[in-house]
Order: C-alpha cells, then structure tokens, then sequence
C-alpha cells in the first residue's frame, strides 16, 4: 500500500514522463510508444510504420537519448535548483554546528 505522498510523487512523474514524450520529434515518439509502452516487437513496428528494423531500433535508441535529455534537465532544475555557492554556505553551516557539538 502507497502511501499520499508516494501517490503524489507518482502523479507528478507520470505527468513529466508523459510531457517529455509529448515533446519527442513524431518519427520517435511514435517508435518509443509503439516499442515501449505498447510492447510491440521491432518487426511489428517496422511493418506498422513501414521502416526498415534497424531504423526501427535507431529511432528507439536517439528516443531514449532525447528523454534521457529531456528528464536530466528537468531534474536538475527542480532537485538542484539553486546555485553551488549556496549548497556551500549550507554544508558549510551544517559542518559548523556539527563541530560546535
């Protein structure tokens, strides 16, 4: 059983999941949905698609490269989002009280 505020976390990650595959070129997004979230095999999708299977499979490699991106941006701007020489100060503090201890 989850608890609200993993249901929470879950929630916001599906809806910056969904958004950085909204955001993909439609050539790879229609690759990683068909190979990744419908499961479909590279000779289904080649055929759905009418590609060759390596290009099936290049475009679900630069895909999962472009998400990658996508979501590592993403990361830092909302977990790492203030300047270094402010996690200085902070650690700094800590260290500090630490010592006085």
């Amino acid at each position: 059983m989850s608890t609200p505020a993993q249901e929470l976390v879950n929630k916001e990650l599906n809806a910056v999941l969904e958004k950085a595959v909204a955001q993909l070129p439609e050539k790879y997004r229609l690759v990683f949905v068909m190979r990744e979230i419908e499961e479909m095999s590279v000779k289904e999708t080649s055929e759905a698609l009418s590609l060759e299977e390596p290009n099936v499979k290049v475009r679900l490699n630069r895909a999962k490269v472009m998400l990658r991106d996508n979501l590592n941006g993403y990361m830092k701007d909302q977990v790492y989002g203030f300047h270094l020489t402010r996690c200085d100060r902070i650690v700094n503090a800590v260290l500090s009280r630490l010592q006085l201890l």
